[in-house]
C-alpha cells in the first residue's frame, strides 16, 4: 500500500506542473509572422496568396518546391566541441557526449520561470500561480501550494504501523479540479471487552460517498467495507491488546486512526472439593470470567496438586473441568490453580483445598 501512495504522490505531482505548463502556454499563443529584413515588410503568412511567388535576397520561393530536412544540429569529428547558446547543449568526440543544463530557464510568460540549474541546486522555484517549491525542502519537510493545501513528503514515505498523522491526496486533486475526498472517524481507546466496531463516514467534495468500497489495512491485514446511504462504511474487528493503527483507503486517498486496546481483568473461581481415594480418575472444574463477569472462552488454564501439573480448556460458559488421576492417597492437599492470561486478558489464580478420603 506504502508503495502504491508514493508513486501515485509523484505522479500527481508531475501531472499538476504539466497542467500549470499547459495553462501557460495557452494564454501566449499569438499568430504566426513572417519577418524581412525591411521592418515595412512584415506580413502575416497566413495572408499569402498562395500562387504568388515572394523574392527575399535573392533566393526564391516557390510552391511546392521540395524540402530537404536537414539537422539543426550536427555533431563532426573534429577534436573542438560544438555547442548551442551559452552551455546549453555541448557535444564530446565520440562517448564524451555530454548536455549541460546549467543554464537553461524555461519561461511560461504567466510568471512562471524554472531554471535547471536551480532545480538542480536545490533553489526554490516559483510558480505564476503562486506556489512555490524547493526540492531539498520537498524531501525534508512541506510543499504548499498556491490554494493554502500543503503536505510532507517524508511524513508519506515514513508512514508506517509505527507512524503518526495522515496524507490527503487531495491537496493535490484540489489543484487540477480533482474532487476532495476526506474522511470522518474517531480513534478509539478501550479496554478489550470482545469485538469492537470502527466506523468512517467517506466524504467526496463534502458530500456522501454511498455504496462505495472502502478497503481498511490493520496490522497488515486488509478488510473489506462498503459505504451505506450516508457515506458510513462499518467493520468490526477482534484487537489483542496493544495500540493498532487502521488506514482508511478510498479512491487513492488514506486516512489513518488509531486503536489503542488494554487487557481486561479475569477472575478465576474454585471451590474446596472432597473425592473418594478409591475413585480412579477425579473431575474438578473452575469457572474463568472478565472483570465484567462475562465468560472467557477457549483459555487454557492448569492445576497443580502434589507435584503433579493438568491442564483444561475453557468452554462457552467459561468453565473448564480438569481430570485428576493418580492421587490416591488419603488426605489434604494444596490445588494451585492458575490462568496465565493472554492477549485479552490479564492473569488470575486461586488456591484450594482438596481431600481424598
Amino acid at each position: 500500500m506504502k508503495i502504491r501512495q508514493s508513486l501515485f504522490l509523484v505522479f500527481m505531482v508531475l501531472i499538476s506542473l504539466c497542467v500549470i505548463t499547459a495553462a501557460s502556454a495557452t494564454d501566449n499563443v499569438t499568430d504566426v509572422v513572417e519577418i524581412s529584413d525591411d521592418a515595412d515588410e512584415v506580413q502575416a503568412i497566413d495572408n499569402i496568396d498562395e500562387e504568388n511567388v515572394a523574392v527575399e535576397n535573392d533566393v526564391v520561393l516557390e510552391k511546392n518546391v521540395e524540402i530537404v530536412d536537414e539537422p539543426i544540429l550536427s555533431m563532426d569529428n573534429s577534436d573542438d566541441d560544438t555547442s548551442l547558446g551559452d552551455s546549453a547543449f555541448s557535444f564530446g568526440k565520440g562517448n564524451g557526449t555530454t548536455f549541460d543544463f546549467s543554464n537553461i530557464t524555461f519561461n511560461f510568460g504567466n510568471g512562471t520561470t524554472i531554471d535547471l540549474g536551480s532545480l538542480l541546486n536545490g533553489t526554490t522555484i516559483s510558480l505564476g500561480n503562486g506556489t512555490s517549491f524547493n526540492i531539498t525542502d520537498l524531501m525534508n519537510s512541506n510543499m504548499t501550494f498556491g490554494n493554502g493545501t500543503s503536505f510532507n513528503l517524508t511524513q508519506i514515505m515514513n508512514m508506517t504501523g509505527n507512524g503518526t498523522g495522515s496524507f490527503d491526496i487531495s491537496a493535490i486533486m484540489d489543484m487540477i479540479g480533482g474532487k476532495k475526498v476526506t474522511f470522518e472517524a474517531q480513534d478509539i481507546k478501550q479496554t478489550y471487552s470482545g469485538p469492537i466496531t470502527f466506523k468512517v463516514k467517506v466524504l467526496e467534495s463534502d458530500k456522501p460517498v454511498s455504496q462505495q468500497t472502502v478497503i481498511f489495512t490493520v496490522d497488515n491485514t486488509d478488510y473489506v467495507g462498503r459505504t451505506d446511504e450516508n457515506g458510513t462504511a462499518t467493520i468490526s474487528l477482534n484487537l489483542a491488546a496493544g495500540t493498532h493503527y487502521i488506514y482508511t483507503e478510498y479512491n487513492n486517498v488514506i486516512g489513518k486512526n488509531q486503536i489503542e486496546i488494554t487487557k481486561a481483568g479475569s477472575k478465576l473461581t474454585a471451590n474446596k472439593k472432597t473425592f473418594k481415594s478409591k475413585l480412579k480418575t477425579k473431575k474438578y472444574a473452575i469457572t474463568l470470567k472478565d472483570n465484567k463477569g462475562k465468560a472467557i472462552k477457549n483459555a487454557k488454564v492448569t492445576l497443580k496438586i502434589k507435584g503433579k501439573t493438568f491442564t483444561a480448556k475453557t468452554n462457552s460458559k467459561g468453565k473448564a473441568t480438569f481430570k485428576i488421576t493418580k492421587l490416591t492417597k488419603k488426605g489434604k492437599y494444596t490445588a494451585k490453580i492458575k490462568f496465565a492470561g493472554n492477549g485479552y486478558y490479564k492473569a488470575s489464580s486461586a488456591s484450594k483445598q482438596i481431600t481424598l478420603k
